[in-house]
C-alpha cells in the first residue's frame, strides 16, 4: 500500500466533503459571503490536488485522463482493492 497515495486521497475526500457541505448551506443562504468565499478556496484547493494527485497516480474520474494508449483507467487500483507487499488484495469490508 503507498501511503502517501492513501494520504493524499483521504485529503482530497474531506475536501469533497466540505464543499458538499458549502454547496448544501449555500443552497439556503445564498448570500452568505464567507461561505462563497471558503467554497471558492476549497475549490481551488481541490483542482489543484486533484492535478497534483493525478499526475502522481493516475485519473481520479472518467474525462480527466488525456485519453491516450495504453488507457490509463485501468492501470490504478480499483476502489476495493487495497496493495500489501505488492501483491493485489480485495477488502471484503468495503460497504460494510
Amino acid at each position: 500500500m503507498n501511503r502517501n497515495r492513501e494520504k493524499l486521497l483521504k485529503e482530497l475526500q474531506e475536501l469533497d466533503f466540505r464543499m458538499i457541505e458549502l454547496q448544501l448551506f449555500l443552497n439556503t443562504h445564498p448570500f452568505e459571503a464567507k461561505a462563497v468565499e471558503e467554497y471558492n478556496t476549497a475549490a481551488r484547493k481541490s483542482k489543484s490536488m486533484t492535478e497534483h494527485f493525478e499526475k502522481l497516480y493516475g485519473p481520479l474520474k472518467l474525462g480527466n485522463d488525456d485519453n491516450t494508449v495504453p488507457w490509463k483507467w485501468v492501470n490504478g487500483p480499483w476502489p476495493w482493492q487495497s496493495y500489501i507487499s505488492g501483491k493485489e488484495e480485495v477488502d471484503m469490508n468495503v460497504g460494510v
